[in-house]
C-alpha cells in the first residue's frame, strides 16, 4: 500500500478521502510546526509527501524520502519545497490553482472595516466599562462610502477587493505594472489608474495586494508613508516584507496616519518569534491578525481536497493538476516571478 506523510493536521473531509488512497501518517502536534528531525524520520519510507506552508521540505527532507514519487502541496507556489531537488529525482511537485481570491478579498475587506470602525478597540472599550455616552464624540470610527480606496496590485485579489469597495460606494484608484483596459476599469467600479505616489497621496484607505517580488519587497517605507493623509488607513494582506514595519510603527505612533490593519508580517511562522514588531502591539490604532486571510473553513476544505485529488490522479497514472516543475514531464520550466 502507498505510504503518505502529512506534516500537519488537515480537514477531516480531506483526511478521510486521503485514507482511502493509502496508509496515512499525519503529525497531530498543535504547538507549532513539526520539528525537522522528526520530519526526517517520518519521511524515510514514504511514497508521497503532502506539503504545507509552515513546514519546510528542504533538500535533506526530499533526499531522505527514498521511495518518494510525488510531492503534493496545499499551496499555490510551494516555495517551501525544494523543487530543484525534486526535479533532480524526477519527482513531480504539484500545487494549487488561484481559488482563494474571493476568500482573501472578503477577509481584506473585513480587516479594512474592522480598522475603520475600530472594532477590536471598541470591544475592549466596552469590556473596560468606559461606555457612558452614545451620540457624542466618545468613540468615533470612519465610514467607507464616499471615501477613496487605493489598491496596490490590481490582480485577482485586488480586483475582488475593488468589487466589494464599489458595493460600498467607494471611489477606487489603483496601481499596477500594466494598466487595465477601459472596459476592465469600468467593471471594477470605474477604477482610475494612478502612479504609486499619487495613490498614496489621494487615498483614504490603501489596500496592499501585490505579489512579493524583488521590486515590491520593502516597497512601502518612509517615503510612501510620508505621502499619506493623516486620516488615512493602511491595510496589508499580501506579504509582510512589502512594508517596512519600523517606518509604519513610527508613523502610527506619531499620529501621521490614522491606523493600519495587518494580517502579514516581516517575521512569520516557522521563523522564531513570529509576528509584528513588538511596538505595534502597544498601539490602539492597529488591528493585528495571524495571517488568516484564507482561513475560512470552507476554503481550507477546498484546498485540502484539491491536494488530495492531485494525489488521487497521480495514483491512477494520470498527470496531476497544477504541476510546479513541468521539467519532469519534459516541458519547459515555469516562469514565476513572485518570490513568496
Amino acid at each position: 500500500m502507498v505510504k503518505i506523510f502529512v506534516p500537519q493536521a488537515i480537514s477531516e473531509v480531506a483526511l478521510d478521502k486521503l485514507r482511502q488512497l493509502g496508509e496515512v501518517t499525519m503529525y497531530s502536534g498543535t504547538d507549532g510546526p513539526m520539528p525537522h528531525d522528526e520530519i526526517m524520520a517520518a519521511v524515510a519510507d514514504k511514497d508521497i509527501l503532502y506539503a504545507m506552508g509552515e513546514v519546510e521540505f528542504d533538500e535533506e527532507v526530499i533526499n531522505a524520502a527514498l521511495p518518494l514519487k510525488l510531492v503534493a502541496a496545499m499551496h499555490m507556489k510551494a516555495t517551501f519545497v525544494d523543487q530543484q531537488a525534486c526535479t533532480r529525482r524526477n519527482v513531480p511537485v504539484c500545487g494549487l490553482p488561484q481559488f482563494v481570491s474571493k476568500t482573501a478579498a472578503e477577509f481584506t475587506f473585513a480587516l479594512l472595516m474592522a480598522t475603520a470602525w475600530r472594532l477590536p478597540e471598541a470591544g475592549q472599550f466596552l469590556r473596560d466599562g468606559k461606555w457612558t455616552q452614545n451620540q457624542s464624540t466618545a468613540f468615533l470610527g470612519t465610514r467607507l462610502f464616499g471615501k477613496t480606496l487605493g489598491i496596490v496590485g490590481m490582480g485577482t485579489i485586488g480586483a475582488q477587493v475593488a468589487k466589494r469597495a464599489a458595493a460600498c460606494e467607494m471611489r477606487i484608484i489603483y496601481n499596477k505594472r500594466t494598466r487595465l483596459t477601459p472596459a476592465e476599469e469600468f467593471v471594477l467600479g470605474n477604477a482610475e489608474y494612478r502612479s504609486i505616489e499619487d495613490l498614496f497621496m489621494e487615498s483614504d484607505f490603501i489596500s496592499l495586494n501585490p505579489a512579493l517580488t524583488v521590486e515590491t519587497r520593502g516597497l512601502v517605507g518612509e517615503e510612501l508613508i510620508s505621502l499619506m493623509k493623516p486620516s488615512a488607513i493602511l491595510i496589508n494582506t499580501s506579504r509582510g516584507p512589502v512594508i517596512d514595519e519600523g517606518a509604519l510603527e513610527t508613523a502610527l505612533r506619531e499620529g501621521r496616519i490614522r491606523g493600519a490593519g495587518l494580517d502579514v508580517f516581516e517575521t512569520e511562522v516557522p521563523e522564531p518569534n513570529p509576528g509584528p514588531r513588538p511596538g505595534l502591539y502597544d498601539l490602539p490604532n492597529v488591528v493585528l491578525t495571524p495571517h488568516i486571510g484564507s482561513a475560512a473553513r470552507e476554503t481550507r476544505d477546498e484546498m485540502a481536497l484539491r491536494t488530495v485529488h492531485n494525489i488521487e490522479r497521480f495514483l491512477e497514472g494520470k498527470r496531476p493538476f497544477d504541476i510546479l516543475n513541468p521539467e519532469v514531464y519534459g516541458e519547459a520550466a515555469r516562469q514565476d516571478e513572485a518570490i513568496g
